[in-house]
Formats: C-alpha cells, sequence, structure tokens
C-alpha cells in the first residue's frame, strides 16, 4: 500500500507541477491579449481605432491613416467583444473621432456560444480585464487558465513560442503582418473549406445589430463617426458563400449606415481593386493587400463629411 501511494504521490506531483507551468506560461508568456491590453492605454490619444475579426487584425495597417490609429482587432474577436471593448475605453479616448468595425459574412449571425470561441472568453476577462457575464464564479477555468484551451492548442502555442520566442502576433500599432501568398491555403479547395466554416446557417442578425446600433449611438453623443467595412476577400472565397445571405448581410450594414447621420458603410467584398494576390490565404490580407486597403478606408475616412 505503502508503494502503491508513494507512486500515486509521484504521478499527482508531475500533474500539478505540469499544470502549474502551464498556468505560468499562460499568465506570464505575452500574447495579443495582453499586449493589446497594454497597447490600447499607450494609444489613448488615437484618432481611429479599429475594430473586428482577424480580417481586420491582419488588414487594417494604422501606419497608412492620416490620423493617428490604432487596431484593437484580434482573431476570431466577435461584435459581442467588441461592443465590450468599445465599452470599457470609450471614455478614455478623449481624441477620437472615427471607429470602424467589421460587418461581413462571419460575424453578423454570430452566435455568443459558439463551442470553437468558447475557450477565448476567459482570456478577454483574465487578461484584457473585460466582464463577459459569460463566465461563472464556480467555473474552475475562470482561475486557472491552461484550462480553457484544447490541450491541442495549448502544444501549438508552446511550439510557437519555442520557434519565435512570444505568441505576439502584433506591431505596437495594433496591426499582425501576414508576408506573401501561401498557396497551401490560398486556392479553391481552402476558400470553399472557410467560407463554409463560416457559415452557421443563420440570417437573424438582431442581437449583434444591436450591439452595433448602441456604438453608433454613443458615438453620436459625442460626434464619433462610425465606420461599417465588410473587408474584402478572395474570389475562392466569394463563390462560395450563400448569395442570398450575402446580400442581407450587405442590406443590414447599409440599413445602419442609412438610419444614423454619423454612420457609414464601406463595402469591400468584391472590391476589384483587389486580386487573389493580395491575399496571405482565402480570406486574410496579405502586407501588400493590407496597404490597399487601409489606403482605401483612409480614402473614404478622409472624404466623409
Amino acid at each position: 500500500m505503502k508503494k502503491f501511494l508513494k507512486k500515486f504521490s509521484f504521478f499527482l506531483t508531475i500533474i500539478v507541477v505540469g499544470i502549474l507551468a502551464l498556468e505560468l506560461f499562460y499568465r506570464f508568456i505575452p500574447n495579443n491579449y495582453i499586449e493589446k491590453n497594454k497597447q490600447i492605454r499607450e494609444n489613448y490619444d488615437s484618432e481611429v481605432v479599429f475594430f473586428g475579426n482577424s480580417h481586420t487584425f491582419y488588414g487594417m495597417n494604422p501606419d497608412f491613416f492620416s490620423q493617428k490609429a490604432y487596431n484593437l482587432s484580434n482573431v476570431s474577436q466577435t461584435i459581442q467583444y467588441d461592443k465590450l471593448l468599445f465599452d470599457k475605453h470609450f471614455d478614455s479616448l478623449k481624441n477620437l473621432k472615427c471607429i470602424t468595425i467589421n460587418v461581413e459574412y462571419s460575424t453578423l449571425s454570430q452566435n455568443d456560444y459558439m463551442p470553437e470561441l468558447q475557450w477565448r472568453k476567459y482570456f478577454y476577462e483574465s487578461q484584457m480585464d473585460l466582464k463577459t457575464g459569460m463566465v461563472s464564479n464556480f467555473d474552475i477555468r475562470k482561475y486557472v487558465l491552461c484550462m480553457a484551451p484544447r490541450f491541442k492548442l495549448t502544444v501549438s502555442s508552446i511550439r510557437e513560442c519555442f520557434n519565435k520566442g512570444s505568441l505576439v502576433e502584433c506591431l505596437p500599432n495594433g496591426w499582425a503582418p501576414k508576408e506573401g501568398v501561401n498557396n497551401q491555403y490560398n486556392n479553391p479547395d481552402t476558400g470553399k473549406a472557410i467560407a463554409r466554416k463560416h457559415e452557421d446557417g443563420s440570417v437573424d442578425f438582431s442581437k449583434n445589430s444591436n450591439r452595433l446600433q448602441g456604438i453608433i449611438t454613443k458615438c453620436k453623443e459625442r460626434g464619433i463617426k462610425v465606420v461599417l467595412v465588410t473587408m474584402p476577400v478572395t474570389s475562392y472565397y466569394a463563390e462560395n458563400v450563400n448569395k442570398e445571405k450575402l446580400n442581407l448581410i450587405f442590406t443590414e450594414a447599409n440599413k445602419l449606415a442609412q438610419n444614423n447621420y454619423n454612420a457609414y458603410y464601406i463595402n469591400l467584398f468584391n472590391d476589384d481593386r483587389f486580386n487573389n494576390d493580395d491575399f496571405y490565404d482565402s480570406d486574410h490580407l496579405n502586407t501588400i493587400g493590407a496597404k490597399r486597403c487601409s489606403e482605401i478606408v483612409n480614402g473614404f475616412i478622409e472624404s466623409m463629411p
């Protein structure tokens, strides 16, 4: 019995040490959440702030904007988190004149409880100081962050950190560069697969549309302009989405712009100023495409009344 307890104690110690090591990894190794939470405070004097998901994260470079800008978007960041981040930092952005927010195929109908995104709420709460209302005080993952992501994702993060020395993708301006064209992911098959992945089968835009309206209304009180942006994608992606749903998204974005004097809409989804070589993969711009997109959006902002 003593031999068994000794082995069991040794085994338990290994598990505890392993969990502790992973927890320290997630708590203290810089990542996009930690870095953005720090950077936004250093950029409270920004006049333009970009919200959105990975399309904006990789596609909107503040360096190509006339006014000082910061990119507060992130990978898989939903409109729900855009709204929470907006509410948290709005009062501190004293010089704010304009914000941009993604309105596209994968965002308007997005459900708050999509299984593959659930682990992210713990990082938004722990590392971006947000109150999501989605994490119970009795949820152990609130206190043990390493238990939130799947183990496969943790292994991938450790490998990335080992190879690059950091988990931070973004530059000090919040933008993350993607160099060149990755033919493995920029092709018809991947475009079809990603378009299918983004299809949730819903055209219920009410919850996220209301969140956008809340942001627009709050900006209206301070004379701040809101630009709704549908980001560009490759033809490989565009030809595989539900066209009826896509048009409903365009209509909803146009409606928000038409019903609010401080809101504007720019639709770059099928814009012929982009070609497939402007993309790293089927739906994310590379550095060349990001420059073109940023210059177009900047020109749009500059031309607004």
